[in-house]
Parts: structure tokens; sequence; C-alpha cells
């Protein structure tokens, strides 16, 4: 662990309706946005001439860009596997997407691609599904500050039936340095950890049992609906949580700068 870490404060993102506008126009879209959401910050603009409908979010809380066709992203009945494209034709066709509206970062790296949205078909007293279809594929993009990760930013391409585009996200906050902190011991953190005192707030959701399998120090970025003026270092504990039995992934994060809870 290094003597210093370094803060980052957020460049505010000032969206105007003329923005919006200006972003939807990246993705062929046209039309007024509807008045902003005062709670999420969120420009909502729907173009309906477009079969099937599209839509854009443009979020003034954090500057996010949301690109949905929900009818591919979310279709309503599938009745036969849709042709995904392999991980490697859908890496070459997400960065040709980004290219072409202008929504690539250059210090956006592929950190995954995998599948995004699947539909299952239950018979009534069934302990597995009859079938399972996978919907759509997601090309999952992150980057690092300092030389850690970031948790919490949203930066994806979805793709459907026949490769072709069926949404985006990109929550992706402009930062600038802001001074140096010190970190606390991971032992510290992991004491607010046991005492639920996590970036996150608790769901309610309780496990049987979790075991903590590693220790991460990286960077926290909030959800697109939400005001961010500083990015602080965080633990990042990971693991494997038992409910009822069933074992699940687990992750958490407890602040790491000292003095700052």
């Amino acid at each position: 662990m290094r003597d210093s870490y370094t803060l980052y404060r957020v460049v505010p993102a000032a969206v105007t309706e003329e923005q919006v506008r200006e972003v939807a126009g990246r993705f062929g879209l046209s039309g007024e946005p509807g008045a902003m959401n005062k709670r999420t910050g969120e420009f909502l603009l729907i173009d309906a001439s477009k079969d099937p409908e599209e839509q854009v979010s443009v979020y003034a809380h954090s500057g996010a860009v949301a690109y949905h066709i929900p009818d591919l992203e979310l279709p309503t009945e599938v009745t036969d596997q849709p042709d995904l494209p392999s991980d490697a034709e859908a890496e070459k066709i997400a960065l040709a997407f980004l290219e072409k509206t202008g929504m690539q970062s250059p210090d956006a790296r592929v950190v995954k691609i995998e599948v995004n949205q699947m539909q299952e078909i239950w018979e009534a007293g069934a302990t597995e599904p009859k079938v399972s279809y996978d919907v759509t594929k997601a090309v999952r993009f992150g980057r690092s500050l300092d030389g850690l990760p970031v948790y919490g930013d949203e930066f994806a391409v979805i793709l459907g039936d026949g490769g072709g585009v069926a949404g985006l996200v990109k929550t992706w906050r402009e930062v600038e340095p802001d001074g140096n902190v010190s970190l606390r011991s991971p032992e510290e953190a992991y004491e607010d950890l046991r005492a639920t005192r996590t970036v996150r707030p608790h769901t309610g959701q309780e496990y049987d049992q979790i075991t903590i399998e590693n220790v991460a120090i990286g960077y926290w970025m909030e959800p697109r609906g939400f005001v961010q003026d500083l990015i602080r270092p965080v633990y990042a504990f990971s693991g494997t949580a038992l409910r009822d039995g069933v074992p699940e992934p687990y992750v958490e994060y407890v602040f790491a700068d000292e003095g700052k809870q």
C-alpha cells in the first residue's frame, strides 16, 4: 500500500436541452426532451417516429448518456435463440458504434464481454428452466485512476439479434486531481463492513454466511442519477455469500480514506 493516494474532483456537467438534442442526433434521433426529472437529473427524449421506438436519456447530475431500443433490448417474448455475435465480433461492432456516435473515451478499455439479458421458459413444478435464450450481449468498458480500478462506472454497448446495437449506457464523469490522502488499514475498513457502514446503502439482504476472499483498492463512482463532487478511494471486499445454502458472488465497498466516513 502506498503512502498517499490521489483525490479527484468531478468536473461539473452542464446539461441543457440543446445538448440533449445534440446527443440524440448522434444516434439519429430527433424530437424534444421532456422536462428534467429533479430527483435523478434525467432528460428523456423519445423518438416515436422510429419503428421500433428509440430513446436517449442525458443526466444533468453526472453527464451520463443512455440510449435504448426497448423492443430489442428487452423483447416481450423470445421463441428462438437470437443470432448473437462472437466476442471478437461484438468488440468490433461496439468500437465502431462508439466511433460513429462520438461516444468513445481514450481512457476506456474493454474489460468484459458477456451475455447481458437472458429469457427463460419454465414449466409448473420444474426445478430448472425448460429452455433458456441469450437475448443480448454486452461489451463492457472500464478505466483506471492513479493506476487503480474505478468501481461504479457504467459504460457498455448492448448488442442484440444479428449484432445490431440495442442500447448503450455511459456513466463516465470527467475528473481532475484534487490533493492526496492517506488510507486507513483494511482491518479498520473491515470493521465498517461488519457494521454495514458501506458506500452503497444497506439493502437489508441477509446472508447465512459471507466469506471474504479478496480485498482491493480502487475509486468509487456514484450511479448516473446521483450528484458526486469528490472521487474517493475505497476498499472492495469480494468473495462468496451463502443465502439459503446457495452460493453467490459477493462484493461490497467501504471508503478507505482516513477521517472521511
